[in-house]
């Protein structure tokens, strides 16, 4: 593959024409007619359209489905005419069918660059770009032949090819960036239906054929998973093993988690997760969240991920009907199947209402952002309802259908399905302590139970003593740790994770404002329990 100053997608063809004698001892040389000069006031037309092979997954949704690839437009890509010296001279980008035209000098010599990239500087803004993050970011281009542009229309078609053979890769997967751009873009198209000028932060789509599930450098392919970080998703490309740039639902998945990051807020601290798992309340929202955002996105209901030899294995679940397991306000399940509800047009069962998406955003980017305590299905439903008053009763059967109680605060008060394991907003006294036992009974890291939070209170600014000290005699060496959050400017301001036994302590600088303790214990021994203490 090409990527700026680094590798090359193989489509440039090389032409050699060679004379030959017709005999009698000598040779007679070819008659070349001179090159006319480039003329740059008649500028001529190059236009064309960028399509690429999508590899859709198989009828069941299990493997991807190589026999019936199709061709796709490229869309809102950037395109460049260049010149013979290798610069370029002319500049555009490809329309929703991926069409593209441009004007360059009579008679030069150009050849077509097309960018795995979207860039926009007006509103709506964005810049995304796909990069292999194995080649020091370089950016994935591909490219056609030089010619002579000397007529006053000229097209030139270029196509990406997923290099598939019938049994496996065999040549540059030139495809696999421009699909991925793709599950993008019908990403921040569903955010433009509700908000047309919307400022979209600079993303980064790291992907290499050497991204692997294994735990690593980055630098050299080891990601572990497909994932979002810091307005970088980080996507797998390990042939035979787990490649995701046809997986258009992993990727709008993590995308979801861009979105969460730029236009709302999340406080999920991530962690491995299904359905049928009993979540932190953080966790479960997010992951609800990115199931159902990447159906909204794609207007298909149905995710699936494919991997395995030849990438023919693979699982998937109806975002909307899945089986319910473990259902609840701590199920990602749930909550996918919640929020998806009241997305959709189609109405069954207890679901009477579909709001669309530009009241889903609307919450998100407003009341949800600024909560004065965790994200959660609390926060989300309690906002939805106080902007939607109309259609409380109908949220209310939405939320019920999943054995959740009617939520009528972001604390969840008012629980009867499991109730003693509700988070509790434990509100300390400076100076003073409060005791806190994680639980394990669902798992540990990110389960529910395994996390204590405490608010507390700073009236003046100044230097501050955190302290988390073991209080009880449970045998095992526990490693308490915290992150403290500043829910005036919702940023972490601290993290506590020295790994001193049975103890954390930290002074840290706090300005005036409200904060909340997220403690747990690294080591998650089972009924440890612990003083925290702010002086």
């Amino acid at each position: 593959m090409k990527q700026i100053g680094f590798n090359t997608f193989l489509l440039t063809l090389l032409l050699v024409l060679n004379g030959c004698g017709d005999g009698g001892g000598g040779s007679a040389l070819p008659i070349v007619p001179p090159v006319p000069e480039p003329d740059p006031s008649h500028p001529v037309s190059i236009s064309g359209q960028v399509t690429y092979d999508l590899v859709p997954a198989k009828s069941d949704y299990v493997g991807l489905d190589y026999l019936n690839m199709r061709r796709e437009s490229s869309k809102l890509v950037s395109v460049e005419a260049i010149d013979d010296v290798n610069n370029p001279i002319s500049s555009t980008v490809t329309d929703a069918n991926g069409h593209y035209s441009l004007e360059v000098p009579l008679n030069s010599q150009v050849k077509i660059r097309v960018y795995a990239k979207m860039i926009k500087t007006d509103q709506p803004v964005w810049n995304v770009k796909v990069v292999d993050n194995t080649n020091n970011n370089s950016v994935y281009v591909m490219e056609g032949a030089y010619s002579l542009a000397d007529t006053d229309t000229s097209t030139r078609n270029l196509h990406a090819p997923s290099g598939w053979a019938g049994t496996s890769y065999t040549s540059t997967r030139v495809a696999a960036p421009f699909a991925m751009l793709d599950s993008v873009y019908y990403s921040m198209e569903k955010v433009l239906s509700a908000e047309p000028q919307a400022v979209f932060s600079p993303l980064l789509v790291n992907w290499s054929v050497n991204n692997k599930a294994a735990p690593g450098d980055p630098a050299n392919g080891d990601i572990g998973t497909s994932y979002y970080y810091d307005r970088n998703l980080f996507i797998l490309g390990d042939e035979d093993s787990d490649t995701d740039e046809y997986d258009d639902h992993v990727i709008a998945h993590e995308w979801a988690h861009y979105y969460e990051d730029t236009f709302s807020r999340s406080d999920s601290v991530g962690g491995p997760h299904s359905d049928g798992e009993i979540l932190d309340i953080r966790v479960a929202l997010s992951e609800g969240w990115g199931n159902a955002f990447s159906a909204m996105a794609l207007n298909a209901p149905v995710y699936f991920d494919t991997y395995g030899a030849s990438q023919s294995n693979g699982f998937n679940f109806n975002v909307e009907s899945e089986a319910k397991n473990n259902a609840g306000w701590y199920s990602e399940g749930s909550i996918q199947r919640i929020l998806y509800d009241l997305f959709d047009s189609t109405n069954e069962g207890s679901d009477t209402i579909n709001l669309g998406f530009a009241p889903i955003h609307k919450v998100f980017t407003g009341q949800e952002k600024t909560t004065p305590l965790f994200t959660s299905l609390f926060s989300f439903i309690t906002y939805l309802k106080d902007e939607n008053p109309a259609e409380e009763t109908e949220i209310d059967n939405i939320v019920a259908s999943e054995d959740i109680e009617s939520i009528t605060d972001i604390t969840g008060s008012g629980r009867t399905n499991k109730a003693s394991e509700l988070p509790e907003y434990t509100d300390l006294v400076l100076g003073s302590d409060v005791s806190i036992c994680p639980s394990y009974a669902y798992g540990t890291y990110n389960k529910l139970g395994n996390r204590k939070y405490i608010r507390f209170n700073i009236s003046t600014a100044g230097s501050y003593s955190i302290s988390i000290r073991k209080n009880n005699t449970v045998s095992g060496s526990t490693d308490p740790d915290f992150y403290l959050h500043n829910m005036s400017t919702h940023t972490i301001d601290a993290v506590g994770e020295d790994a001193t036994a049975d103890m954390e302590t930290q002074s840290v600088n706090l300005a005036a404002g409200s904060y909340l303790l997220d403690v747990y214990d690294y080591e998650s021994i089972s009924s440890a329990c612990f003083n925290v203490t702010v002086n």
